[in-house]
Parts: C-alpha cells; sequence; structure tokens
C-alpha cells in the first residue's frame, strides 16, 4: 500500500512537474481545466448529483475556469475576490460545518461550494505558473501540501497514539498532525531562511505561527473531503490513482491551502 501510493505520488510530480515548467500557456490551462473536470465528476459524485447535471457540472467549470481567467485581465480584481472569498469559506465555515456535523444534501449548495473551491484553486495554478519564472513558486507552493501531507502519514503511523477526529478521519493522529507541523515549518525556515526563496523576514514565532496555519489549512481541507465522503458513503472519491483513490482524495489539501498561500503572497509581494 504504501510502495504503491508513493509510486503513483511520484508518477504524478514527474507529470505535473513537467507541465508546469515546460507546457505553453495554453497547454498549461488545458491541463488544468482538466484535472478541474476530473475533481467536478468527483465531487458531482459525492453530491449525488443525477447524470445530466453532472455533464453539465463537468464542462460547466472548466468553461468557467478559461473564462474567468481571460476576463479578469478586464477586471483586476475578479480573481481576487474569488480567492478571497474561497480563503473565508476554508477559514470560518468549514470549520463550523466539521464542528456542527452538517449532512448538507442540498444539490445548489453543494454545487456552489464545489464551484467556489476548484475554480479558486483552479486559478491559483493559472495565475501563479501564468510568468514561467514563476513555476518554481508554484512548486515551492505545492510542496507545503506534499510535506504536511507525507509528514502527518509517517509520523501517525510511528507515533500514532490519539485520534485528531475520529468521527470523520479515523486513520488521522494528533501525533501525525504535529508531525505535519514541524514538517511544514522546517521546510519554510529553508526556503525563507536558507535559500532566501522569499524576500521576507521570518522570526521564529513568526514561522511557527505560519507553519501552524499552513498546517491547519491543510488537515481542514483533508477533513472535509472525508466528511463529504462520509456523508456520500464512499471510502475514496474515485478510483483512478492507485493507493491514494481519486483526484479530490490527492488534491484535498490544495483546494484549503494554496489559496491561503497566493493570498499571503499576495500581500507580501505586491
Amino acid at each position: 500500500m504504501v510502495k504503491t501510493r508513493i509510486l503513483t505520488a511520484l508518477a504524478m510530480l514527474v507529470v505535473v512537474g513537467g507541465l508546469m515548467f515546460f507546457a505553453s500557456h495554453n497547454v498549461w490551462l488545458a491541463a488544468v481545466s482538466a484535472m478541474m473536470a476530473w475533481a467536478a465528476s468527483e465531487w458531482a459524485n459525492l453530491a449525488k448529483f443525477d447524470r445530466v447535471a453532472k455533464v453539465v457540472y463537468v464542462f460547466a467549470l472548466p468553461a468557467m475556469l478559461g473564462a474567468g481567467f481571460a476576463f479578469s485581465a478586464h477586471v483586476p480584481n475578479l480573481l481576487g475576490l474569488a480567492i478571497t472569498a474561497s480563503v473565508a469559506f476554508w477559514m470560518l465555515v468549514v470549520p463550523l460545518w466539521l464542528y456542527f456535523g452538517w449532512h448538507v444534501t442540498s444539490k445548489p449548495i453543494l454545487a456552489a461550494v464545489g464551484a467556489l473551491v476548484l475554480l479558486a484553486t483552479g486559478w491559483c495554478f493559472l495565475l501563479v505558473r501564468h510568468d514561467a519564472g514563476y513555476a518554481w513558486m508554484l512548486l515551492g507552493l505545492l510542496a507545503v501540501v506534499w510535506i504536511a501531507d507525507t509528514a502527518a502519514f509517517f509520523t501517525g503511523r510511528a507515533f500514532g497514539r490519539h485520534k485528531l477526529a475520529p468521527s470523520i478521519s479515523p486513520g488521522k493522529t494528533i501525533e501525525g498532525a504535529a508531525g505535519a507541523w514541524i514538517g511544514v515549518t522546517v521546510y519554510l525556515a529553508v526556503v525563507t531562511i536558507g535559500m532566501h526563496w522569499l524576500p521576507i523576514d521570518l522570526g521564529v514565532g513568526k514561522l511557527l505561527l505560519l507553519g501552524f496555519l499552513l498546517t491547519y489549512q491543510s488537515i481542514v481541507g483533508d477533513l472535509f473531503e472525508s466528511w463529504l465522503k462520509r456523508c456520500a458513503g464512499v471510502k475514496d472519491s474515485g478510483s483512478a490513482l492507485p493507493g491514494h483513490g481519486g483526484i479530490l482524495d490527492r488534491i484535498d489539501a490544495v483546494l484549503s491551502t494554496l489559496p491561503l498561500q497566493v493570498l499571503l503572497l499576495n500581500w507580501i509581494m505586491p
């Protein structure tokens, strides 16, 4: 299981990394649109859309992604507002959703939530990579989520004793979350202090706080998708990725974390 998970992750890294660094803007847009369509299909399954609604949803989201990105050239704040709305949803609404265990069955609400989180993340993929010189930055931002996930997985397997959210995701532990926080904080220290990747001066306190915030967002995204799967009565969002499940199982933490990272970058690097 672990070997399969690692091999699948490496294969995805090669494909995504290759597109990120070498694809033209149009090919990158097509790749992100395809990922959004794939994620929209799985989201529609979790929301139990009928066949017609699912087909419309799968085609509508990539169209909205491309149209919104093109239209943003004429309305500069358009995508920023969408990304901010997504961050507000993850930080303010999702914790309440999980705490109270809301079992939302309204398809219009679930469709709107899916559109918000998927489109905001898709636009982040396009915005950060739009300038070819920022492909490294996008990879660096995604690495936060990968490190959090990997550190939590192995720390939890080695030291996990106390369940983090047993009613939502029994496999997650407090020890795993602590390991993720340590891993992300060390990574941030390396890229900001050791490599000077970002032109900011983070003291120990701010470094720990930022590491905690990004780790928290990553875990919230993971838990929210786990809750949606529990409500839908399924183990994974799909089965196309051996060892991982579906695309939503792979990008759940990216959906919650990447918009916050882009918002913070826009704040410190105007």
